[in-house]
């Protein structure tokens, strides 16, 4: 059973589950702390106060991409005689005003620093330097330290277009709302209908109005025009709607003295109103397509190899069939490609969810989204053009609109129930009265009254605000749809690695790494130190966290690290010692009795063949995921693992969280289970499932291109380490419906 102790982590805030006395969630958070502490830092905490920001998890211990920093700041450079120069960068992980003192901190204690200006909602940075003497690789690799990465700045075209735009209509239309009102309010305030200025203030507000009508009004009338086109009921139909009937009615009562049907102040200010209420709604939105933006998914650049372009870097998206291009370690293959080399090691994390390395043959075809761990870059020949990857199409940003079908429901029987009520009341009262202004009248107040338009600022931000809560719990939600696919769900599906379990495995012996002296400690640095695999990673995070300070004193020149694909890594120092990393059997001379502490070690560091440490790891469950998968059972949700892995890595974390699971499972047979547990009597719904489950959950779908797998493509719904599984926390509310329906999650393990 896991343990409930709950803690909360001294640098980052975030509640955990320690295992032992842990005071820091993760070493990444251990690792920053301790930097801080020896760099006097430690203001970040009194400014970051008790808010809780994101955890640093391996960002810290990720190398920089310099190079094309470097390449910005000599351009900046060549293109001006000045001595104080300066240009734009993107920076990822601003999250409080903590972290704005820290980076302008940092950056004021390099060399030939100006001056720095920081943009939280853009995530970008401003900096200034002195010409000649600021070394950005320095400054990026200080940030990526402490969790922030620097990279080139790219202004999204669509980035703020949208609220940019009705800022501009929103500060007319105030400019003519003020008006309006400036030349109506004597008429409240008892100004007589004789007085000389009366038809003159009149006038005035009828042509301040109407400028607002065309500047502000004619946004939202567009709009329910096109809509209506395409035979589409748009929120903006019955606020347009609603304006008409209003500036018509106005124009009546002041053609015929009737002044009682004069709205013009009114249509000043719900122009205005109904433009604010739009302008937060895409702000809202802009602000989640930043968030999105900033999370730079997907492949970046590839190197190509020969022709006239040997050499140069060129972005994923430029990939054409045919093209020969190489893979950096850690870098994802963007399309399906041959290799070139006799083998390689790649993870198919992104494909399967399994983030243990396989050994690539060369007449096997690599999938798009193949992850390459070893490292050394892996050279291929590309099969397709970006555009034809699934990748790129599983990459494609969401929808920005609100779309939902349940306010089209609504917006259906509430005009029509409107309608009918304003005709059958104005008919009603004209039958009665026979007073045709006062029929009017009442036609234009139905509809005015009645005017949904806070229903149709209100649901797209109460959406809103219901992503941002799910996101403060780990839960990012990428289509608005998914509300409705949410009240059919009874079965969770889990994916295991890096959705109930971590990412990388956790190292159980951390006293081995802290009993290393000095020379194994720089061995095993230079082993791990560029190295993608799991494990390196783990060993990689220890190291740093335990010896921070023995490595940050050492200048190391770059060593060649020979790696023998699937057996381990190997090194040798400037004394001649050949230092090894990787499995017990490899490396092992037939003289040594290897006696460790570690009865079955899962990797040894060696010297000379001579068992220095031995490791041990582990898969961890996240913290809280016992109580999540108990969450969603008292919610009447069957939960279950499907897994790629073995049966020994599964069943202990099945059991520990007390889940049907099922190992071992290729792509095909996790579609088979979903198919086989879909009740009968939903045939249509279980071909649906598998269908979906095959396209969108990295299934191998009927009509495959070349047999190869595809990469599974981007969820409805992410989970975000290293927070615990919480659907049930968007599963609250929904409504008893026959059972018929699975959801599938898996991590995001590219964040």
């Amino acid at each position: 059973m896991l343990t409930a102790t709950k803690a909360t982590c001294t640098h980052c805030g975030t509640p955990f589950t320690p295992r032992a006395e842990e005071t820091y969630c993760c070493h990444g958070c251990e690792y920053v702390a301790q930097v801080l502490a020896d760099n006097d830092l430690t203001r970040f905490y009194e400014l970051k106060g008790d808010k809780a920001v994101p955890p640093i998890g391996s960002k810290a211990f990720t190398e920089p991409e310099v190079a094309p920093l470097i390449a910005e700041l000599e351009r900046v450079e060549s293109t001006t005689d000045k001595p104080v120069v300066g240009t734009r960068f993107s920076v990822e992980g601003i999250s409080c005003i903590g972290c704005v003192w820290l980076i302008e901190a940092i950056f004021q204690r390099q060399s030939g620093s100006a001056r720095v200006r920081i943009d939280p909602r853009a995530s970008a940075v401003e900096v200034h330097w002195q010409r000649g003497h600021f070394d950005i690789a320095a400054f990026a690799r200080q940030l990526q330290e402490i969790g922030y990465r620097l990279s080139l700045y790219s202004e999204d075209p669509k980035a703020n277009s949208g609220s940019r735009h009705l800022v501009n209509r929103m500060g007319l239309c105030g400019f003519f709302l003020l008006n309006t009102m400036l030349f109506t309010l004597p008429t409240y305030l008892g100004m007589a209908k004789d007085f000389f200025l009366a038809p003159l203030f009149q006038l005035l507000a009828a042509t301040f109005a109407t400028l607002s009508l065309i500047t502000g009004g004619g946004y939202f009338i567009q709009r329910a025009w096109q809509a209506a086109r395409n035979r589409v009921l748009h929120i903006d139909l019955p606020i347009a709607t609603g304006l008409l009937a209003a500036y018509a009615g106005s124009l009546l009562g002041w053609a015929t003295g009737f002044e009682i049907l004069i709205y013009f102040d009114f249509v000043a200010t719900f122009v205005f109103l109904m433009l604010l209420g739009r302008w937060l709604q895409e702000f809202a939105l802009e602000k989640n397509r930043a968030h999105l933006q900033r999370q730079k998914t997907g492949p970046r650049n590839v190197t190509l190899i020969g022709g006239p372009q040997d050499g140069q870097s060129i972005p994923a998206s430029q990939v054409t069939a045919a093209m020969e291009y190489s893979v950096v370690p850690g870098e994802i293959n963007p399309v399906a490609a041959d290799p070139l080399e006799a083998q390689g090691s790649l993870s198919l994390e992104w494909i399967n969810g399994e983030a243990d390395p396989v050994v690539w043959p060369q007449n096997r075809t690599a999938p798009a989204g193949a992850i390459n761990v070893g490292l050394h870059a892996l050279r291929f020949r590309a099969r397709e053009a970006w555009p034809d990857s699934l990748l790129a199409q599983l990459l494609q940003r969401p929808e920005d609109s609100f779309q939902e079908k349940r306010l089209q429901i609504i917006l259906k029987y509430y005009i029509a129930a409107v309608l009918i009520i304003a005709v059958f009341g104005s008919v009603t009262w004209l039958l009665v009265t026979g007073d045709l202004l006062k029929t009017t009248q009442v036609l234009i107040s139905v509809l005015i009254v009645s005017c949904p338009c806070a229903l149709g600022i209100a649901l797209p931000m109460c959406d809103e605000f219901a992503n941002a809560r799910l996101r403060r719990s780990g839960l990012f939600i990428k289509s608005a749809q998914i509300w409705a696919r949410l009240q059919k769900v009874r079965t969770v599906v889990f994916d295991k690695t890096g959705t109930l379990t971590m990412d990388i495995p956790r190292l159980q012996n951390t006293e081995a790494v802290k009993a290393l002296d000095p020379l194994a400690i720089h061995a095993l640095h230079q082993l791990v130190e560029h190295n993608r695999h799991p494990i390196a990673r783990s060993l990689r995070e220890a190291l740093l966290a335990s010896h921070s300070k023995t490595l940050k004193n050492r200048q190391d020149a770059c060593a060649t690290i020979k790696e023998t694909i699937g057996q381990g890594v190997a090194w040798t120092d400037a004394g001649g010692n050949e230092w090894t990393l990787g499995k017990p059997s490899w490396k092992q001379l037939e003289t040594e009795n290897r006696v460790t502490e570690e009865p079955n070690p899962h990797s040894l560091l060696r010297q000379n063949g001579l068992t220095v440490a031995a490791f041990n790891f582990q898969e961890d469950v996240r913290d809280d995921a016992r109580a999540a998968v108990d969450e969603l059972r008292t919610h009447n949700l069957d939960t279950a693992i499907l897994s790629g892995d073995a049966p020994a890595r599964v069943n202990p974390i099945a059991t520990q969280l007390d889940m049907e699971a099922k190992s071992q499972c290729s792509p095909r047979d996790k579609a088979a289970w979903i198919e086989a547990n879909a009740p009968p009597h939903r045939a249509h719904d279980r071909r649906r499932c598998q269908r979906q489950f095959s396209l969108r959950r990295g299934g191998l779908p009927r009509h495959t291109r070349g047999g190869q797998e595809h990469p599974r493509s981007q969820r409805r719904l992410l989970l975000f380490w290293p927070q615990p599984p919480q659907p049930a926390r968007a599963l609250r509310r929904r409504p008893q419906t026959p059972p018929h329906s699975f959801w599938h999650l898996r991590a995001r393990r590219d964040l």
